[in-house]
């Protein structure tokens, strides 16, 4: 658990239903994105009515959905935007990773600075306002792919256009279908710019259909129309074809399959048949210690 004594509460944890180590006295909970692994007891948080969710109004939508987490529990914070909770402010940073994360920057009033980024890739949005972060008496950093200098990774645009290029380049493509892998939130800047350049709309489950249509504006680029020819799935279901019943493994089995992961530089086995791509929402290797030694801070949790 990751708590912060400026704000004497929880980072992407909401422990009303088993014991915490420190119990929060303050009644503000910050919720840095919507992915499964950062919203440990989110539901629970609707037993405490003092409870409030800090987060962008993109993952306020999310949780909206997927969890019904009522609109009124959230206090929304936009990127660059700072609050003022008298003991403490809060300042938000566009993350850079999934729509709508945000680093947390809390600030005494007495001048201690605590950084948490949640998940995060490291670009403009983060070095523009790198004075804010510089210095934090306590940085907790998304340390994913940090252990190993084989997680080394192309810019994003670069991905994106060999994407978009093995589609076009395919010759049995439109009739040909597409499949890519990507988890219920996220990586909406590959997928957004493929619906573009398509020009379609790309086919996926009900849930995410619905989280995006929330979101709205350019964000609603998902159908439930099959006619898509274009579909997003989870990595076991592109890559292994787990979950897809048995009339259609063959057709899918015969589709072009595309994994855009970061952990592609490490996997073992590989299948032939699916395109790998080392395309990744977190810091590379590099990245993530160029920003720990940019940041110059006293004490460093690696998350």
């Amino acid at each position: 658990m990751v708590f912060s004594t400026i704000a004497q509460s929880y980072f992407d944890e909401f422990p009303f239903r088993r014991r915490a180590r420190r119990k929060p006295s303050s009644g503000y909970f910050f919720l840095s994105h919507a992915h499964s692994d950062h919203t440990s007891g989110l539901k629970s948080s609707l037993t405490d009515p003092d409870a409030t969710i800090v987060c962008s109004k993109e993952t306020e939508a999310v949780i909206r959905v997927l969890y019904g987490i009522p609109q009124e529990k959230c206090l929304v914070i936009k990127p660059n935007q700072s609050l003022d909770f008298d003991k403490f402010i809060v300042h938000a940073l566009d993350a850079n990773h999934c729509l709508g994360s945000i680093i947390y920057v809390i600030e005494s009033k007495e001048g201690l600075k605590e950084v948490y980024t949640g998940d995060f890739r490291l670009g403009s949005p983060i070095l523009d306002e790198l004075s804010l972060i510089k210095g934090a008496n306590h940085l907790w950093v998304d340390y994913t792919y940090g252990k190993d200098p084989i997680f080394q990774f192309p810019s994003r645009e670069v991905l994106i256009s060999q994407i978009i290029s093995l589609i076009l380049q395919d010759e049995n493509y439109p009739e040909r279908d597409v499949w890519i892998s990507a988890y219920q939130i996220g990586k909406e800047l590959l997928l957004k710019t493929i619906s573009e350049a398509l020009k379609i709309k790309i086919w996926a489950l009900d849930q995410k259909v619905r989280v995006y249509k929330e979101i709205g504006g350019e964000w609603d680029i998902f159908t439930n129309d099959t006619d898509s020819g274009v579909f997003v799935g989870s990595r076991r279901m592109v890559e292994g074809l787990y979950g897809i019943k048995k009339q259609n493994q063959a057709k899918m089995s015969d589709a072009l399959r595309i994994s855009p992961t970061g952990w592609s530089a490490r996997l073992r086995k590989k299948r032939l048949d699916v395109h790998f791509f080392p395309y990744s929402d977190h810091c590379s290797y590099s990245e993530v210690h160029k920003f720990i030694e940019l940041v110059t801070a006293e004490r460093i949790t690696k998350i």
